[in-house]
């Protein structure tokens, strides 16, 4: 292979130019939609992903601004070895993602989730009955007494609240 071919400016733009052009394009439109867009709720997934939507964009539009200015036949970058770089770099990124996603990736989901392990399982409490003071025993506290006896039952949260609706209308 003749090595002038990458060093010699050529300013035809013919089909591998153009499906370099759109492929940039293209690898630019995925790496913005994964950084911007795409909300993953896996705390390890998520992140790993915007970060590879951060280089596919930069790689893209960096591929596009070399492909518009081959285009437009400037000189220094109707060379091909513009596209090769790019493409070279491209082909980087992919050797890395798949490495990330085979070795590290599983490893740092594995950890994460043997750290969730126990903070996710939530143990069934029962709510026990606490024994209300005689009338006589709350005025002593400083509860307010009703004339019939009873003291007033003071809500607990909006679970306990809907329990208790419930269970008078039925």
């Amino acid at each position: 292979m003749d090595l002038s071919y990458f060093t010699t400016p050529n300013p035809d733009f013919g089909a591998p130019e153009w499906v370099f052009f759109i492929a940039q394009f293209a690898v630019a439109i995925v790496g913005a939609y994964l950084s911007f867009m795409h909300n993953d709720a896996n705390p390890v997934r998520g992140p790993a992903l915007r970060r590879l939507g951060y280089a596919m964009a930069i790689l893209g539009l960096l591929g596009a601004t070399v492909g518009a200015l081959r285009r437009s036949a400037i000189e220094p970058f109707t060379a091909p070895y513009w596209m090769t770089i790019v493409t070279v770099l491209l082909v980087l990124l992919v050797i890395y993602a798949i490495y990330y996603a085979t070795a590290v990736y599983p490893g740092r989901l594995a950890a994460w989730e043997a750290s969730q392990r126990g903070k996710g399982a939530r143990s069934a409490v029962r709510v026990q009955q606490v024994q209300r003071p005689t009338p006589r025993e709350g005025s002593a506290q400083g509860e307010k007494v009703v004339s019939n006896g009873a003291t007033p039952r003071h809500s607990s949260g909006r679970r306990a609240a809907r329990r208790e609706h419930k269970r008078r209308n039925k």
